[in-house]
């Protein structure tokens, strides 16, 4: 799930107390690039008996599709992680400026400032520039946002230079986490490249993938349930939640739905 201190609209204290009254007991705050919200959400749940699992969502560098790297801790400021977040900070401010620069090339007028001010202090990404595009009026939501400007290949878009694959599992590993590929599909990848993919990943360190997320097809429940099988990984999975309008709750980890055991699964691995 995700807070205020990325792309979510919720604030730490409110994320675990909105999902504690949808019958949530247990979550994982992963924000993207950055574990700010991990602590106040962390005392939250204590406080109203919320189990709140430290982690971060990590944008990797890959030469196709677009892949994110979830690392789950025990420990609510994990090492050496935790000491390198802040230049992950910076380059997300340069990658957004850019497409900034880019849209306003396109005589898609948009003011910078804006952009910082919407993020109100979160690492910079899309959604923040595709939020400022929506107020500005060039757009009416983020879906049209990210397909006529900021999706992989539009006009507007930069790459990310972010971990590399490699990279990022270690990092997480070092850290005493344990690393999870998100949302297998944004990849991009058909089934007979996913496969040695997800293997060269295995054998990198990789814990687990995504299998149980409410938007996965039948068959892409059975495509990455087969994948985590076949190279030993946990079948983790979520709401991926960011906010009331989002088209899934806290809670919601599709049918099946996820298992319960797969936290102390994570954490086991991530102790390993």
């Amino acid at each position: 799930m995700h807070t205020n201190r990325s792309d979510g609209s919720h604030d730490p204290v409110e994320l675990v107390e909105y999902a504690a009254e949808r019958g949530v007991d247990v979550l994982a705050i992963t924000d993207h690039d950055t574990m700010a919200g991990v602590a106040e959400a962390a005392a939250a749940g204590r406080a109203i008996g919320v189990t709140v699992i430290p982690g971060i969502e990590l944008s990797i560098k890959v030469a196709h599709g677009s892949m994110h790297l979830l690392g789950y801790f025990p420990d609510e400021a994990p090492e050496p992680l935790s000491g390198l977040i802040a230049g992950f900070g910076d380059k997300r401010i340069e990658r957004a400026h850019e497409m900034v620069d880019r849209l306003n090339d396109l005589g898609v007028g948009l003011d910078w400032q804006d952009v910082l001010d919407g993020a109100a202090g979160a690492p910079l990404g899309r959604p923040h520039i595709a939020e400022a595009l929506m107020r500005a009026g060039h757009v009416t939501e983020r879906k049209e946002a990210f397909d006529l400007y900021l999706g992989d290949g539009r006009p507007a878009y930069v790459g990310s230079d972010g971990l590399d694959v490699e990279e990022g599992i270690t990092l997480v590993r070092e850290s005493g986490g344990a690393p999870v590929l998100a949302h297998p599909y944004t990849l991009k990848l058909d089934d007979a490249h996913l496969d040695p993919f997800v293997g060269r990943l295995a054998r990198a360190g990789l814990a687990g993938i995504e299998v149980h997320r409410p938007e996965h097809s039948p068959d892409q429940y059975a495509t990455y349930g087969a994948l985590a099988r076949k190279y030993g990984l946990i079948p983790s999975g979520g709401s991926d939640y960011h906010r009331p309008t989002s088209p899934h709750h806290p809670g919601s980890t599709g049918h099946p739905a996820l298992p319960e055991d797969t936290v102390d699964r994570l954490l086991v691995a991530a102790l390993g």
